[in-house]
């Protein structure tokens, strides 16, 4: 069992969330909306994203992220792509070891018309990550919480951090 924490909670973060807590992993999700977190704590739904679907009891949510920062080794980045690097910036000051980070979000930045991976390196501080890995592929939220199958690529320059990351999800 491994602590992760999903950064995001729209469809993709909370699908993601979900297949990390079936799993098994001890999952925390966070969303900047305090009432959201409520929600999935008390409720064990997020419907403004996933109306039709009931999170598991063990996955647990967050507002705050400081807690989120401290939850997990492994932290999943699935906010958009406009705002990852605000909460890079933001998260790096509360990790104290260095953490796999994964992101799944699609994108460049517009400014800098950098991939996501890269602007992510320069907005992390070098001791907070210890591998970056991209999760991608022809997937969507809403056939990953029914279950359906999929198919999803875990690309890093670290084979060893590809793989634990597919043994994760």
């Amino acid at each position: 069992m491994e602590n992760v924490v999903v950064l995001g909670a729209g469809s993709w973060g909370t699908a993601l969330a979900i297949v990390l807590a079936e799993n098994g992993h001890n999952t925390l999700i966070w969303s900047h909306r305090e009432d959201q977190a409520t929600e999935i704590n008390e409720h064990h739904t997020n419907k403004k994203y996933l109306p039709n679907t009931t999170l598991p009891q063990n996955l647990k949510a967050t507002s705050n992220l400081e807690a989120a920062a401290k939850h997990g080794s492994t932290i999943v980045m699935a906010v958009p792509t406009k705002g990852i690097r605000g909460v890079c910036t933001e998260i790096s000051q509360y990790i104290e070891q260095p953490a796999l980070f994964v992101h799944v979000s699609k994108g460049i930045e517009p400014d800098s018309l950098m991939r996501i991976s890269e602007f992510m390196e320069q907005s992390l501080d070098e001791h907070v990550v210890s591998d970056l890995v991209v999760l991608s592929g022809p997937s969507h939220a809403e056939e990953v919480v029914l279950q359906h199958p999929t198919t999803v690529t875990a690309a890093c320059k670290n084979l060893a951090a590809a793989e634990k990351v597919q043994d994760l999800f």
